[in-house]
């Protein structure tokens, strides 16, 4: 790969057309691809633009909305989900946990995220230096700043507790959510300034690969409830009216809450629908609602198969377009799926603190959060290194390391202000790789365009009124796809990082164990572990809470798991192979050098020096025995290695 000049260069005298238009090839941006019945090789890739290079005006817009597009679905999904917490009710009775209207706190919540990005997306591009000191601010490139998925478990356990244990309100529960994350965001500001070959031997990639990994696990089942019709239907199905047990707030004498056994009478499975956006009211799973987010589902895949790169880089937000316009269209029983009274209500413009959360602070999820920091800070530096490479940047020296520990500065920052400002914490996005180099466009231009267009998107009250009026089936078919891509990426650092010795799949199968027994039988932490008792004070309580937290996440407990174990375990040592000595060395790495399947495990042999006229299945004879024939794989039990080295100089050494 060439690696271009990282310094800016000076101003050029360019035309009014050039300064508009630009050079962009726009046949290849938009021309869709035919794979099965056209064998030609399609539209030649333009040329790259690097970091610094001028776009003009018309192809910085629109290579600042495809990343944006890019982004978008990624970005709402987060308040989308946290905001359905809202719209319960408390159990056996009728009060809503929001104190005001929850539609309108769901549209300000996805406006928020989207302006916060928009904001901190321009910072990450900018790059700005700090005077007097080798850092910067924000990583200089083309990368975007979006919500994280990995706050949203944590999030929806905690707002959980807070309204339903202690009785707080939806906007008091969410209010101490954002002032613990600002709290706890300080982690990725203290990593910036830490060697990063530090931060890779602290957390390597088996810990962070399973962290991720664990979280698409967690939030998937989220995308396939509301694929069904929605989370609380879900939870609700389609049952008689009884007595069921239940739990209720409750408090001792000396003021500590817990939930104590009840009964509640339970009346007719809930039916899937919110009134305020449909007139359809289906049970959970109806074919109405698993074809809605299938058609989601199976246009991203066509998209992905024939779309032009325009079309591929945006084809999650375009899925989502056109299943929200097919639901637009049709109809149920005379019944409308979408209707648009939220739309019509809405702002035109709308900013940052019109809704505001009394902050506060919750102890226990302080643990739970430092973890999701600093796997975040992790995510950054290896998100941010593939940027560079994807600009044909270097990634080593001092000008790769200090774009890295910018971008975790600003991550930092990012969490501090998004808090503040009603959203939940940013990290640096990958989606914009594959932007990158499917359109061979690096410039930070496309980044500043980029930050326009979120920045944009959010003010612009009606377009989140539009974002909450969207089928909870058809958002489900867009939000497992981006789950599932989330699960893939945590797989993708776990192959891409160290091999997979013993050892690491050691580590691998303790942390899943308990990992994936907790998300399936989540009570098995919750119910007795560490039961609440009248004597126990506030201290304890919330040391009880932070441990059962962390013990009932399950990606909190695989990735605790996996840290200790990483720290603990001691590395596999290496077995070289010496020439003239391989049988014993071979048979010294006892099961791992039988084992096929992990190629790691096998010695790097010499390469190959055979000369050309010697047939693959000649037998060969080494000069040391007198020409005795050495046995042809043939006669080999399968699965054996056969070596044979020579012991004369000069003797070609050869294995089968």
């Amino acid at each position: 790969m060439t690696v271009v000049d990282a310094m800016e260069p000076p101003p050029m005298r360019r035309s009014f057309k050039e300064m508009m238009l630009g050079t962009y090839d726009f046949k290849y941006l938009c021309m869709p691809v035919f794979p099965y019945c056209n064998k030609r090789k399609g539209v030649a890739p333009p040329r790259f633009f690097g970091t610094y290079e001028f776009l003009g005006l018309v192809v910085a817009l629109v290579m600042g909305l495809q990343h944006a597009l890019a982004m978008v679905g990624g970005l709402i999904t987060p308040p989308l989900l946290i905001s359905n917490l809202a719209f319960g009710t408390r159990p056996g009775t009728t009060t809503p946990y929001s104190s005001g209207n929850p539609a309108d706190t769901q549209r300000y919540l996805v406006q928020a995220s989207l302006i916060v990005c928009g904001i901190m997306t321009f910072f990450q591009v900018l790059g700005a230096r700090i005077r007097g000191t080798p850092y910067q601010f924000g990583a200089g490139i083309l990368s975007c700043m979006g919500v994280s998925f990995t706050t949203v478990p944590i999030a929806t356990s905690v707002i959980s507790v807070l309204m339903k244990e202690q009785g707080h309100t939806f906007e008091q529960a969410y209010g101490i959510f954002l002032g613990t994350v600002a709290a706890c965001a300080v982690i990725p500001v203290f990593l910036s300034f830490i060697p990063i070959r530090i931060i890779k031997k602290v957390f390597p990639p088996i810990v962070c690969g399973v962290t991720i990994m664990l979280i698409g696990v967690h939030l998937i089942g989220a995308g396939f409830k509301n694929w069904g019709g929605g989370a609380f239907c879900a939870d609700n199905w389609q049952h008689p009216p009884s007595p069921r047990a239940c739990f209720l707030p409750a408090t001792y004498p000396n003021g500590t809450s817990y939930l104590a056994p009840n009964s509640c009478w339970v009346g007719p499975g809930v039916l899937c629908g919110d009134k305020t956006k449909t007139e359809v009211f289906l049970p959970f799973g109806a074919q109405q609602y698993i074809g809605l987010g299938f058609l989601v589902f199976v246009t991203i895949i066509i998209l992905e198969i024939f779309g032009s790169p325009f079309m591929r880089n945006a084809s999650v937000i375009l899925a989502l377009l056109f299943g929200y316009m097919i639901a637009a269209c049709v109809s149920w029983e005379g019944k409308k799926y979408v209707i648009t009274d939220k739309i019509d209500t809405a702002p035109v413009v709308t900013f940052l603190w019109t809704t505001t959360f009394p902050l506060g602070f919750y102890a226990p999820a302080v643990i739970p959060l430092c973890i999701v920091f600093i796997i975040t800070s992790i995510e950054t530096v290896g998100d941010t290194a593939a940027t560079m490479e994807a600009s044909r940047l270097p990634t080593d020296g001092k000008d790769g390391t200090r774009r890295i520990k910018g971008a975790l500065l600003n991550d930092g920052i990012s969490g501090i202000f998004s808090a503040l400002a009603t959203s939940l914490p940013l990290t640096t996005f990958a989606q914009n790789n594959g932007v990158i180099a499917l359109t061979n466009v690096a410039s930070r231009q496309a980044g500043f365009a980029a930050a326009f267009w979120l920045f944009l998107l959010g003010i612009l009250g009606k377009v989140g009124a539009w974002i909450t009026t969207i089928p909870e089936s058809v958002l489900g078919g867009m939000t497992t796809f981006l789950f599932a891509n989330v699960i893939a990426s945590g797989i993708k650092i776990i192959i891409n990082g160290d091999p997979l010795t013993r050892r690491s799949r050691f580590i691998l199968a303790c942390s899943l164990a308990l990992a994936f027994g907790v998300e399936l039988v989540p009570q098995w932490a919750t119910l007795n572990l560490w039961p609440v008792t009248p004597d126990m004070n506030s201290a304890v309580r919330g040391i009880r809470d932070a441990i059962i937290l962390v013990i009932s996440t399950s990606f909190t407990c695989g990735a605790v798991t996996a840290l200790i174990l990483n720290l603990i375990i001691p590395k596999d040592a290496p077995s070289p192979i010496a020439a003239g000595d391989s049988h014993g060395k071979l048979m010294s790495m006892g099961s791992d050098a039988s084992d096929c399947s992990d190629a790691s495990v096998l010695p790097k042999l010499p390469a190959l020096d055979a000369p050309p006229s010697a047939p693959p299945s000649a037998s060969l004879s080494s000069p040391s025995t007198g020409g005795t024939p050495t046995p042809t794989a043939a006669q080999q039990p399968e699965g054996a290695v056969v070596l044979t080295v020579a012991q004369e100089p000069g003797a070609n050494a050869m294995a089968r």
